[in-house]
């Protein structure tokens, strides 16, 4: 399976960020999974790249040529793919993906994870959206979701397809009991 993942390539203000990326990646590679990300070598992208390839997992990142051209890509991955835009960047992601998951990041980690709810609710998709919430950091974007079904903008059944986890383990039990695909 291609494991889509979102996420900062800063490492934010607390270890925790990068050490459940790692463990997320480590969970990708002891299981055969391929990593599909950004491309970058730093943060929260480098900590889950790293620890894919430690684990014997593969790892393709696609990255927009002005990043590359920076030196900010991982150059110790598997595949690097480089596009011309951001946008393409985000298309590319998607067309290899078969699960999205997003960790902790900014605005574009935000953006990215949001298109891959619009198209699981749309039916363009019936990969998961998975927001991976360390230390709580999608809590409000879970309550967020939760009042689009309270106000009548996002239905029940739509809002089963945006699923939120704290840890690898549930995770796993996510996987295991939904129809993620």
């Amino acid at each position: 399976m291609n494991v889509t993942v979102y996420c900062g390539a800063s490492g934010g203000n607390d270890r925790r960020y990068t050490e459940a990326a790692a463990e997320l990646g480590r969970w990708i590679g002891a299981n055969g999974h391929r990593l599909v990300y950004g491309g970058g070598k730093v943060g929260m992208m480098g900590s889950v790249a790293d620890s894919v390839l430690a684990s014997g997992g593969k790892v393709t990142g696609v990255i927009p040529r002005f990043m590359a051209e920076k030196d900010l890509g991982h150059q110790g991955i598997d595949e690097m793919i480089v596009v011309e835009t951001m946008g393409e960047r985000k298309r590319t992601m998607i067309d290899l993906g078969d699960l999205f998951i997003a960790l902790p990041g900014g605005s574009g980690t935000l953006e990215e994870i949001s298109e891959i709810a619009s198209r699981c609710q749309l039916g363009l998709t019936h990969a998961h959206c998975v927001f991976f919430s360390v230390m709580g950091y999608y809590d409000q974007m879970k309550k967020a979701y939760d009042n689009m079904v309270d106000r009548g903008f996002l239905t029940p059944e739509n809002r089963k397809k945006i699923s939120f986890v704290e840890s690898v383990d549930e995770l796993e039990t996510l996987l295991r009991t939904a129809d993620y695909r």
